[in-house]
């Protein structure tokens, strides 16, 4: 065979060979990200004071399986602000399990066929967003028991109930607060767009494999009929 020949046949099978490989590698991306995120934080908290601007604002890290920051500092400061800071968040028991799997199922699925690949990607990453939403929901409502569960004997224990934001900024009495999602949450929603995209793939290609196999049977029938006319 010629140089042109196999030229034209590197070509042709470049797109083919590309389009089945990329789910695979989104997918062992996907896991990957799923276990960095493990050492990352997946939400930030800033809070800024008059007595605590720029460098020295203090900031708590909310990471799959602990509370890190200035948590002395906010500790002292409970009994002049009235709220307490939980040391530890249930989360911490099941989250990091949950992402470890996500990761270590991903490349469990991608080696199965299409597919049951597809519909195991699907499943995989539907379960870990509702997992995670399920972590959000709780933050939100322990985020919400900071400032409604007070000490009343505190200096500040007049004003009035308060929720810190989840995400964006707000006043609460002298300090501002910010919240902000962290680079593992990041992560971690690439990671479910991997798999959902590498899930999409495979329907693709199920479908492109459907419709170029309807030429070949129709001139198979039409082959058969001519035959037996003859």
């Amino acid at each position: 065979m010629s140089k042109h020949g196999l030229a034209q046949q590197f070509e042709a099978c470049s797109p083919r060979c590309f389009g089945r490989v990329l789910p695979y590698v989104m997918v062992v991306i996907s896991s990957l990200l799923l276990l960095v995120s493990l050492k990352l934080p997946l939400w930030q908290m800033r809070l800024e004071a008059p007595q605590y601007r720029d460098q020295e604002a203090l900031r708590i890290s909310v990471h799959p399986n602990s509370l890190r920051g200035d948590l002395k500092e906010l500790s002292v400061l409970d009994q002049y602000i009235g709220v307490h800071v939980p040391p530890t968040l249930p989360q911490f028991r099941w989250l990091p399990g949950l992402l470890a799997m996500g990761a270590a199922l991903g490349i469990v699925a991608v080696l199965l066929r299409n597919p049951l690949r597809r519909r195991a990607l699907t499943l995989l990453s539907c379960t870990l967003a509702v997992g995670l939403g399920l972590a959000a929901v709780q933050a939100m409502t322990q985020i919400r028991d900071i400032g409604h569960k007070r000490d009343q004997k505190t200096v500040l224990a007049g004003i009035k109930d308060f929720t810190p934001p989840f995400l964006g900024t707000s006043k609460i009495a002298q300090f501002t607060v910010s919240s902000r999602f962290g680079l593992g949450a990041w992560l971690i929603g690439s990671a479910l767009a991997l798999q959902l995209g590498a899930a999409w793939l495979g329907r693709m290609a199920i479908r492109r494999r459907s419709n170029s196999e309807h030429p070949a049977v129709h001139r198979q029938a039409s082959l058969i009929a001519a035959t037996s006319r003859s």
